[in-house]
């Protein structure tokens, strides 16, 4: 009986940091000196019930029911040199134990971005912009359920 205690206590530490995403790290860094944070709640998106039209180059983009499916958005800016560093290097962390897959990549001299979303089937449940330069480090998470058709007619009429 203690074995299996002690397996089944092993195996739910390790499913809740696989678990952890935009909200424990906004948790973990929000109030901290150096750190500017900002959350959005899913009142807050439920708010918007009519967005404008993003006009592009070949059209419009209608991004309100991609809004309406976000459930949170945490946004972090880290001035604090090492809680910058310690924030993406728990972000990498996450991204090697295969949590995120990444899907942009930018480089301009020592500033980086990366994109990345979580998915399950044809639903995009998170996504993820880390954006690092010496000494900051700044994170855009979103959660939500987004369907990938959505997300890939706004990437056609945005980026082709």
């Amino acid at each position: 009986m203690k074995r299996i205690v002690i397996i089944a206590v092993t195996v739910l530490t390790a499913l809740s940091a696989y678990a952890q995403g935009g909200k424990d790290i906004y948790n973990r860094y929000s109030g901290k000196e150096g750190v500017s944070s900002v959350y959005i709640s899913p009142a807050m998106f439920g708010l918007m019930k009519e967005l404008p039209d993003i006009p592009v180059e070949d059209g419009e983009v209608n991004l309100s029911s991609v809004i309406k499916s976000f459930e949170g958005m945490y946004i972090l800016d880290v001035e604090n040199s090492d809680l910058a560093a310690s924030l993406a290097r728990e972000i990498d962390s996450m991204v090697r134990q295969g949590r995120f897959e990444l899907l942009m990549e930018a480089v301009e001299e020592s500033e980086k971005m990366h994109m990345y979303i979580v998915k399950k089937g044809e639903t995009v449940t998170d996504f993820l912009l880390l954006a690092t330069e010496p000494g900051s480090t700044s994170v855009i998470s979103i959660t939500g359920n987004i369907p990938m058709a959505e997300l890939q007619k706004i990437l056609s009429m945005t980026v082709g």
